[in-house]
């Protein structure tokens, strides 16, 4: 496997949500196309063409959203690519009861619980994949749609591990928006929780694919950027800083404000991962009382700092 495919971009919330969504609607399609089909063959009433034809298993309800697009990250899934297997072996052991019972001849108890048995071991991985969306959905912020500390920790221990391999740099950057007690006191809580969905949109859309960003706490974000120098960060960091305190943020009718933030950035230690943090939020606290809307940058050689502006 190349250093670049060790990279994988973390699902934004929308994603999860949408795939969670539509695979709980095309289970219930499943399953009332399942009971109509029982219906049909138990009370010998005719099976239509829809359920033996070739592209049967595709054109079935369940099959539209299968064959579908989805989200990358549901696409590379191990359970996704079973439930497709599986689902085109209950629709081949339906073809042959239905093409029994269509021409009168007994199906046997062996035929029948063989299909059962093809039909549960495809209800089970369903069961399997929208239980793991829904883990995933609780990995994020209920507020800003951003990962959470411990989804994002798990994000943070991986890379850590592909650095340990390929001995290759890495950041990450914490970030603090100015002034946000103020916000809340002046506007209130509503305009505070619009200021954070507000960043939190704004740094997911200027961010690279492979970056990551939880909510680290309060009015505090923290991000992780995979193979990434110290001199790269500060470059992105600094252009995503100018730009976000430009933006103006709605936070009640015709009332826009403009937001700046603090970012401290490290580069991930080999020694010990905690540290990291502890040198980005050191850096970040420089950024804070130096006059706020800044970057620092934790150097680990020189144990010092370096600003943007």
């Amino acid at each position: 496997m190349s250093q670049s495919s060790d990279l994988v971009k973390a699902p934004t919330f929308s994603e999860v949500e949408t795939s969670f969504s539509k695979l709980n609607t095309a289970i219930i399609c499943h399953t009332k196309w399942l009971t109509e089909w029982n219906i049909r063959v138990i009370c010998k009433i005719p099976v239509e063409a829809q359920y033996i034809s070739e592209k049967s298993h595709i054109d079935c309800s369940f099959g539209q959203w299968l064959y579908g697009e989805h989200a990358n990250f549901l696409r590379q899934k191990p359970e996704f690519s079973a439930i497709k297997s599986l689902h085109t072996v209950v629709h081949d052991k339906m073809h042959a009861i239905v093409n029994k019972a269509n021409s009168g001849e007994i199906i046997t108890r062996n035929e029948y619980e063989s299909f059962i048995a093809s039909e549960a071991s495809f209800s089970e991985s369903l069961v399997k994949l929208r239980d793991e969306l829904y883990k995933l959905l609780l990995s994020f912020d209920y507020l800003t749609g951003v990962l959470n500390r411990q989804a994002f920790f798990h994000i943070l221990e991986q890379e850590y591990a592909r650095i340990m391999r390929f001995n290759e740099p890495a950041c990450i950057v914490l970030l603090d928006i100015d002034n946000f007690k103020n916000i809340n006191d002046k506007y209130g809580h509503d305009a505070g929780d619009k200021v954070l969905i507000s960043i939190a949109k704004f740094i997911l859309e200027n961010m690279r694919p492979y970056d990551s960003i939880c909510r680290y706490g309060g009015e505090e974000f923290l991000i992780c950027m995979p193979k990434t120098s110290v001199d790269i960060s500060h470059n992105i960091i600094d252009r995503i800083r100018e730009e976000l305190s430009q933006q103006k943020i709605c936070i009640l009718e015709d009332n826009y404000i403009q937001v700046s933030a603090s970012f401290g950035i490290a580069p991930i230690s080999i020694e010990n991962l905690k540290d990291t943090i502890v040198h980005a939020d050191k850096a970040l606290y420089q950024a804070k009382t130096s006059g706020r809307n800044k970057v620092k940058v934790w150097l680990d050689t020189k144990n010092q700092m370096i600003e943007s502006v």
